[in-house]
């Protein structure tokens, strides 16, 4: 079971939550930190934080601009270093794409490949497909 978590939810009281979220990873659970660098980031309690899965969001490439494209990268990788699975979020054009295959061991996710669908429609392709 994964379990996704906001860098907001955790500020509020940081140090019972560290101690929430480390006991549910010893029960198993794994811990996602959704919307990275959407907002507020703190480098100093990522580096506390007991993750698995950290989801960043694209903002870092609105208007095609390098700085941000510089920052993603540098964030990615840091997060590899970090034995963290990357998951990129709001993958919307080929361009983002294109940038991002660049990077070995990252999951893409966003419009570009499908608008949310309902279960049973989720169903009916993967039957189509079998």
């Amino acid at each position: 079971i994964k379990l996704e978590i906001t860098e907001t939810a955790i500020v509020m009281d940081f140090k019972r939550q560290m101690e929430l979220i480390g006991k549910l990873r010893q029960n198993g659970f794994i811990v996602e930190m959704d919307d990275f660098g959407s907002g507020y980031s703190s480098l100093n309690m990522l580096k506390e934080m007991p993750l698995d899965i950290i989801k960043m969001d694209l903002k870092f490439l609105e208007n095609d601009h390098e700085k941000g494209r510089l920052i993603l990268k540098s964030l990615i990788e840091m997060a590899h270093n970090m034995d963290l699975l990357v998951v990129v979020e709001g993958v919307e054009t080929v361009s983002q794409v294109e940038f991002l295959s660049q990077f070995k061991d990252c999951v893409l996710q966003g419009y570009y490949f499908s608008r949310p669908i309902m279960s049973d429609e989720l169903h009916s392709m993967l039957d189509e497909n079998k």
